[in-house]
């Protein structure tokens, strides 16, 4: 019998309409997590660690050149999570550690530095050449003192790169100094820490400086701790910010200067004077005195004396006009 029409598909054909469509996708990384010990920091926190200490060292850098002068440059090297015991087995015998305290921070903290960065540094502070003069041997108490010293002009530089995450962070404390990095017992060995390397240049003598963050001390800032918080919080002001920014100007230091009076000479006659001579000054006894604040004329002043001082009383505020 014939038919007429569409043709009708063959056995064949409808048995491959009915096969489902397998789709291969192709197969998921599998990410290892170690169960012993499990990772606590994010890489997110660990560069934003990274970029606060990079922020320090820029600081002391800068700080120690200047007074120092002499070569002198902090980098960091390395920002890592570890347990405790792995970075006490991990640093060298000749390391000085400092317990530190810091707010918010819940719990203490600890700095170590290579003897040989410090004894350069203490050289060129007592007039040296800045060749390291610290013995393994004990510290005699005179160079403890030193020490505390030098570290408290180092740590005063760290809060201003927390500051920008958290603007309520306070100054750091030395609260011990330990010739033996067993002997600063901040965590359990198994607790997870962040470990902070940075690469120390003082002259000629290269080192490493280690700052040993535990897990347990960032437990209840560490949630600020992402990159839009941390933008935020310098884009939006405060009143905590506000107060603290206000707090550090009003402990700035400002050049105060007062002028008597005024006069012009020949560059002769400036030659030609001798003890004795009188300058005739184009200022009147009556008339008021400058007040320099900074660069630029803020007020007009009476001199005087008080408590066998000289001092000027304002009399009011200088105007162009």
């Amino acid at each position: 019998m014939a038919l007429y029409g569409k043709n009708l598909p063959n056995s064949r054909e409808r048995e491959n309409d009915k096969l489902p469509v397998i789709v291969r996708n192709k197969p998921k990384k599998i990410k290892d997590y170690n169960f012993k010990n499990p990772d606590k920091f994010s890489k997110e926190h660990l560069k934003i660690l990274g970029s606060i200490h990079e922020h320090f060292c820029r600081q002391v850098t800068l700080s120690l050149n200047a007074i120092l002068r002499m070569p002198i440059e902090f980098s960091v090297a390395n920002v890592q999570q570890l347990t405790y015991g792995d970075f006490i087995d991990s640093i060298p015998e000749d390391l000085l550690t400092g317990v530190l305290s810091m707010y918010p921070l819940t719990t203490q903290f600890c700095l170590g530095i290579e003897r040989h960065l410090l004894g350069a540094m203490i050289d060129r502070m007592l007039g040296g050449s800045g060749s390291s003069t610290i013995s393994n041997e004990e510290l005699t108490d005179v160079e403890v003192g030193i020490i505390k010293d030098t570290l408290k002009r180092i740590l005063h530089f760290m809060p201003e790169g927390w500051q920008a995450l958290i603007p309520a962070t306070d100054e750091v404390e030395l609260v011990a100094l330990e010739t033996s990095p067993v002997s600063a017992q901040i965590a359990a060995h198994s607790d997870i820490v962040a470990l902070i390397t940075i690469n120390v240049e003082v002259g000629s003598d290269l080192g490493l400086m280690s700052i040993c963050i535990p897990f347990s001390a960032l437990e209840d800032v560490i949630m600020t701790m992402t990159r839009q918080s941390s933008y935020r919080s310098d884009r939006l002001a405060t009143s905590d910010s506000r107060d603290f920014i206000i707090n550090k100007l009003s402990k700035s230091p400002m050049p105060l200067k007062i002028v008597l009076a005024r006069g012009e000479l020949s560059l002769d006659a400036v030659m030609d004077l001798k003890i004795g001579d009188i300058v005739k000054l184009n200022t009147g006894l009556n008339e008021k005195s400058e007040i320099w604040i900074g660069d630029e004329l803020k007020y007009l002043g009476s001199p005087g004396q008080v408590n066998n001082n000289f001092s000027v009383a304002i009399a009011e505020e200088f105007k162009e006009d």
